[in-house]
This record gives C-alpha cells, structure tokens and sequence, in this order.
C-alpha cells in the first residue's frame, strides 16, 4: 500500500523495475509446460538484477530487494513441481462421534479470515499457474489444490462454493465483494492414503504446505495481471462475458495493485535495521558484495521454510499483527521455530493448551489464530474504530463448543465432543492384540509418568489428573508441562514468546491480562519494546471486549463465551505432554515434525533419520507414519536445521537431557508401536 501512495520519483522508479522485470521473467519461460522454469528463472536473473540496480545507486531497497525474494520463493514453492497424487479409490471418514452435518460445517465455517487479500469473485476466476496447451484450467480444480494438500469438497449449504476443506466465505460488504481465507479445518483435518483407499479425519494435523500455496497464488496472479490474454479471461469471469472497457480497466487497475499489496505483505522478510545496513554498505561502496550475500541468505531461508505438515504459527502471527497489519517492518521477525499443526482432539478440556502452554483461555486462542491467517483488525490510538476486528466471536465459541461436546467429561469417562479416531484395522490391518499387551506394560512403566494413563483406563479419569477447575466448576485436565531442559528436544519453539519484543507506540493498548502459572494480574500498555506474548494477550483480549460491546453481550455470556477461563498467559520454556489417544494418525513426530515414525521416535537419535521427505499420503501401518521416500514436490526435511532437531525424547543407556528411558531392544519397541496403535 505504501508503495502505491508515495511520491518518490526513485521510489516509483523501483516499483516500476519490479513490475517490467516480473513481467519479462514471467512470460519468457512459459514456451515449456513447467511452471518451476520460471521460479529458476526468476530467482537467478532477479538476483543479478537487483545486485546491478544496488551497484547503479538506485535507492529503493524494498522494491528491488523484493526482486530477490520473489524469485527465491517462487523456486522455493516449485522448485520440483508439485507432488502427483493418485485418485483414491476409495474415500472414508473415520467414526469419531459427530454428524456428517457437523463435519461440513467445521469445514467452511468463517472465522472472519480474509488470508488472500483478495475476494471469492477474483480468487475463483484464477488461473493455475504456468501455460497450458490444452486451454486455462482453473487455480481452484479439486485435483490440482489435492496436489498442494488440500481435501476436495462437495457443494453444501456450509460450502456453496464448492471450496476445498478449511477454505470458509463471509458475508459479502457494501460493494458486493465476498471474503473468503482459511478456517481452522485447514490445518487441522488430516488424511493418509493406503493401497488406495484415502483415509480421512477431523481433527488432527492436515498434509498441506501454506508457504507452497502462497507462492503459487501469488504467480497465478502475477501471471493474471501481465500476461494480456490471461487477464481478459479473467475479467470475463469477474465481470460476465463482454465486460465493459471502463470497468475492465478499473478491475485491472484494482488487481494490480493488490498483487503489489500482496508481494509487499508475504515477502517483507528484510528488517528496516537490515535495510539501513544496507544502504550504508552501499554508500560506503560495498553494496555489491553486500547485497549478494543477502540475496543468498533470503534464497536460502525460503527454500527451507516449513513445508508440508506444518507451520511457525505464533512466529506468523506476531508478524501479521504487530508488522503486516500496522506497516512496521521494526516488528518482522523470521520463521524460526516451525512446529507440526496439533491434533485438537480434547484440548478444549486442557488448563493449558498450545505446544509450550502458554494459553488458558479458549477464546484466545482461537481469536490469535484468525488474526494470524488474515482477520482484519485496527491497531491505531487515533482511530474511532481502534482495537476492532473481522474475528467472528460468535462462530469461535460455536467451533470449540462442538469440538468439547456439551456434557463434562469427567462425569461421564468419556470425552463425548470430537474424538480421536480409532485404528481402522479393517483398512490397515489388524493388531497383533500379544504384542499390543506386552506394550501396555511398557508404556505404563516409561510413558505415562508424562503422558498419563491411557484415556480409555480409569486410572486417567482420576481426580488427581483432573484436579484443576474453569469458573464454572467443571473439571480440567491438568495436562504436565515438561521443560526443555529434561525433554531435550529442540528449544526454539518454547523460546517465541520468552524472547520476542514489539513495538507498539501509538497502538492504544491499555489492558489488564494475567500472567503466570498462578495468573497473577498484569497492565499491558503501549511502548517501544513489549513483550510480544503481553501485547498479543492484550490485543486478543481488547478485540474479544470490543465484540462483546457492540453486540451486547451480557457479562455473564462473556464468561460462557470465553470458556470460563481468564485470558492467562505464560512463557515457562516447557512443552506440553498430551494424552497420546489418536497418536498414530498424527505423524510426523515431536512437536517440530522432525521424527517421521513411531518406530524411530522409540529408538535412540543416532537410528533415527535426519534427512526425509514429507508430504507424500501413503501410510506405512508397520512403522507407522508416512512414507518418506523422494518424490517430485515434496519438501526434504533436514535435522540440521535451526528449529528443525530430532534430539530429545530418547530411550538409550545413560542419562542426561532428552533421555527419558533406557534403551529398547527392537523387539520392545514394535511392542509400543503396537500398543499405541489402540489408543
């Protein structure tokens, strides 16, 4: 948006270097069928552009650093295609104790997101990227989004679009225009596939690559905005057959510059401290060796990023808050610490919930999670709507309240919301019921001292596991937080919300929150370096506030809404150790992903691979987990790599951090495989 507004001459002069190179880079591959040509093309000749732009002391470091880094996340999100997927079969959705009414709607729900900063009307007219010799083919064809790891769905009343699983639309505003982001589903809807039957259920950790498909709509619309013929196909949909000069020009005018907007938004990974650097290493004459390096280093941190099966969610969402939404570049801060989508299986029951524990209240983390894949919200002490939002409260309460189930289940010993599914032992194969047995022993002697009896004993029904109470009486489970420091995996994760610092001068933040493990009463306020996990508390909590208020919600529904829990926060570097029910549907392992079996997360971290590749559906039922093998598109997983250590919770002789029991001849082992295998 900034880009669009300023009256710098060098400044446009960038913008337009951006546009006419994208434009060049993008068109000239596209005589071969491989929408990954241009990501190598761009990512190289845009490299060497901007170093040549630095060198001729143009002055722009946003636009043309921008150079690079579309280039470098084109090649990152293409960089082999996307993965073939085979047509299943056959399609299942396991029992887990709800309607078919119920999934479709948790499917499409709207959460008030608007992640692609574009409306349903232009995003269901869009183009796959790259040329097609056999006529256009739509960006949103069922086949082509299962590629990125989407779930095909039919039309309903909860989805008349025909939208693939966790894309939700909102109510249209007064100019026509229909919203449409991700709903939770997206992340949080898992499927494998077996001897062709594709397995599917709600709940647990979805096989799709965000990053990926960011790339990829951003190149659909480049192309979409440049490429002549592509665009009137465009504006036919949009506008109707014969659409009129005028309002063809307008449309083209409004694209455009979202798709600058959009750049701007994804890709401004350069910290303004960074930029200044930069141009004093330019002035100084040294802008080339500096800008190269640079270059480099973006090229490298896109080609790592999260890949299939996971994402830096609190990272991304400080960024879209406190950087993206309020233009302070100050605030961005890398993915760094990238973790697997959790299972939601029962968490409405946790006292803390999320990897490291850090949240009580059930409304606040669902209302940071809309803001953090695209709800709108004012952050502005001199606005009359500051501290307002899209977020819909309403259907949040409504997402979690189906998720729980309306009956307590401490008085019922059974969690009677959502549950996990079950090993479908027809599909699967069945369990060797001697070995299962021989692995109950074992588990009880090494895993539930931290992951507590199994949910299906009475031994986990106890009140000295649910020992903890909400404002309305009902009992909780008292989930263990293990620190890092015992646990041993990687530590990047618990330390987000510790470490990071926002500015937040002139954003009107004045709210009470509770902080710590007794909840004890804190001021949040506005200021040149806060805590990140405070500020973001007392954002939630005052966008929660602001919904109450204008829809009159009575205080006594506030604390229903809210799940009769306080908006507590906490940064204890500790990592929560759930009930394993549903554990073999949830791989790969360890908070980061970074295990990709049950079997190697049993065996010491000298046999476990640090090199495989995630995003392929095929279910490997013996070691459990996915198959690894290489495949064109799916993202290679490297141990290495800050934020991605498969250390830690460890059985080998010895003691010492991350070892949690002694080493297990292979025998024990597939026992506990099997064994967890009836959770």
């Amino acid at each position: 948006m900034t880009m669009l507004s300023s009256e710098n001459r060098e400044h446009r002069k960038g913008v337009a270097l951006v546009l006419a190179t994208a434009y060049v880079a993008l068109r000239l591959p596209l005589a071969i069928d491989d929408p990954c040509t241009v990501g190598r093309s761009l990512s190289s000749d845009l490299r060497n552009m901007t170093i040549l732009t630095f060198s001729a002391a143009i002055r722009v470091p946003k636009p043309t650093t921008l150079l690079s880094i579309i280039g470098s996340v084109l090649l990152a999100a293409c960089s082999n295609g996307l993965p073939q997927r085979e047509t299943p079969n056959e399609v299942v959705w396991l029992e887990q104790n709800w309607s078919d009414e119920q999934r479709s709607w948790f499917h499409h729900v709207d959460q008030g997101t608007q992640s692609f900063l574009i409306p349903l009307e232009w995003f269901s007219a869009l183009e796959q990227p790259g040329l097609h010799l056999f006529g256009d083919k739509p960006l949103l064809e069922p086949d082509y989004m299962a590629q990125i790891g989407f779930i095909p769905a039919d039309r309903s009343a909860a989805n008349p679009a025909g939208l693939p699983v966790g894309f939700a639309v909102g109510t249209p505003d007064a100019d026509g225009n229909t919203p449409v982001g991700f709903t939770c589903a997206a992340c949080h809807t898992g499927q494998m596939t077996y001897q062709g039957v594709s397995i599917r259920y709600d709940g647990g950790p979805a096989m799709i690559a965000a990053d990926v498909f960011m790339g990829v709509l951003l190149r659909s619309m480049m192309e979409t905005a440049f490429n002549t013929r592509q665009f009137h196909r465009f504006a036919q949909r949009v506008l109707g057959d014969d659409p009129e000069p005028e309002a063809k020009e307008e449309l083209g005018r409004a694209f455009r510059a979202t798709v600058l907007r959009l750049i701007t938004f994804t890709f401004r990974s350069i910290e303004e401290v960074e930029e200044r650097e930069l141009l004093a290493s330019i002035e100084a004459g040294e802008g080339h060796s500096r800008l190269k390096s640079l270059a480099e280093a973006v090229e490298a941190t896109l080609g790592q990023t999260e890949g299939y099966a996971r994402t830096d969610a609190l990272t991304r969402i400080g960024n879209q808050v406190f950087a993206l939404d309020v233009n302070r570049p100050e605030n961005f801060a890398p993915v760094s610490a990238p973790v697997s989508f959790p299972p939601i299986w029962n968490t409405s029951w946790f006292n803390w919930v999320q990897y490291d524990g850090s949240i009580m209240q059930p409304m606040m983390r669902n209302a940071g999670e809309s803001l953090g894949v695209g709800a709108l919200i004012t952050l502005d002490a001199s606005s009359a709507d500051n501290l307002s939002s899209s977020v819909r409260i309403d259907n949040l309460y409504e997402i979690e309240h189906t998720l729980a189930g309306a009956t307590p289940p401490f008085d019922t010993q059974s969690f009677n919301g959502l549950r996990s599914p079950r090993w479908p032992e027809d599909i699967l194969g069945e369990i060797d019921q001697a070995k299962a047995a021989l692995g109950a022993d074992l588990y009880q002697q090494y895993c539930q001292s931290c992951h507590l009896p199994a949910p299906d004993t009475d031994a986990f029904w106890s009140e000295e596991h649910w020992s903890v109470t909400n404002g309305a009486g009902v009992r909780l489970l008292d989930v263990p937080l293990i620190p890092v420091s015992q646990i041993g995996t990687d530590p990047e994760q618990s330390k987000v919300l510790a470490t990071r610092f926002v500015n937040t001068e002139g954003m009107g933040i004045n709210t009470t929150i509770s902080v710590g493990a007794d909840c004890e009463t804190l001021q949040v306020t506005d200021g040149p370096r806060e805590s990140f996990a405070f500020s973001l508390g007392s954002v939630v909590e005052e966008i929660v506030l602001d919904w109450y208020e204008k829809n009159e919600v009575p205080a006594s529904d506030r604390e229903r809404l809210n799940g009769y829990m306080p908006n507590c926060l906490q940064a204890s570097e500790s990592y929560k150790a759930r009930p394993l029910n549903g554990i073999w549907a949830t791989a790969p392992f360890l908070h980061n992903g970074s295990v990709p079996n049950l079997y190697a997360l049993l065996s010491p971290v000298d046999e476990r691979p640090t090199r495989f590749h995630v995003g392929g559906l095929e279910f490997d039922p013996v070691q459990v987990g996915y198959e690894t093998h290489e495949q064109r598109g799916l993202f290679l997983f490297d141990a290495s790599r800050s934020g991605n250590s498969n250390a830690g919770h460890e059985f080998r002789d010895g003691s010492g951090p991350g070892v949690i029991g002694p080493l297990l001849a292979p025998e024990l082992r597939w026992a506990l495989v099997e064994y967890l295998k009836t959770l």
